[in-house]
């Protein structure tokens, strides 16, 4: 399972201990896969000639690996102990493509002013951390791609489809999957 997982830059100073223990927690889960700011591999999915494209603005290149992070993943964990507008559009992208997120503060459960089939939210601590997110990791996995599909294409379409996967760091199926849910909404 391929998780993003991410927290309020301008909330380090006063919560970079409560980062470093959701961070703990999800490292200590196995079989997950992990690209996070706070790991500093965030920037990995975005292929060269976009990075290079990006590069003289810092804050388009950010915003591009958070939306690419978001769309790899499988499930989104959020801290917004410190909350913050771009948290929230960073959610509201995930449970546009329908992937479970969870969203964690010590202050508040949000799930209870948020009601969406993908949005969980939870109140946490020390003590209560680990159970949380391994309850959460169950919940997403089991709604993961529950579903096969069976397609036929031409070789022409057969190639666009992994041109495209590579161009947008998607891979051939999360690419369709995208232009699927993009024509729903």
């Amino acid at each position: 399972m391929k998780v993003f997982w991410t927290a309020s830059y301008s909330g380090k100073k006063i919560y970079q201990k409560d980062y470093d223990l959701v961070a703990r927690a999800i490292d200590r889960i196995s079989g997950i896969e992990v690209i996070s700011p706070e790991k500093g591999n965030y920037q990995s999915l975005i292929p060269p000639k976009i990075k290079q494209s990006l590069s003289n603005d810092p804050k388009k290149l950010h915003y591009e690996a958070i939306r690419r992070g978001i769309t790899w993943a499988d499930a989104v964990i959020i801290e917004n102990s410190q909350e913050d507008f771009q948290l929230g559009h960073e959610a509201t992208l995930a449970m546009q493509a329908k992937k479970h997120i969870l969203c964690l503060s010590v202050h508040e459960d949000f799930s209870k002013k948020i009601d969406n089939r993908y949005f969980h939210g939870a109140k946490y601590n020390q003590m209560t951390i680990d159970e949380i997110i391994e309850s959460f990791l169950i919940i997403a996995q089991k709604d993961l791609l529950s579903r096969r599909f069976n397609l036929f294409l031409t070789s022409a379409q057969e190639q666009f489809l992994k041109e495209k996967g590579i161009e947008t760091g998607e891979g051939a199926s999360n690419y369709l999957r995208s232009l699927i849910d993009q024509s729903r909404s």
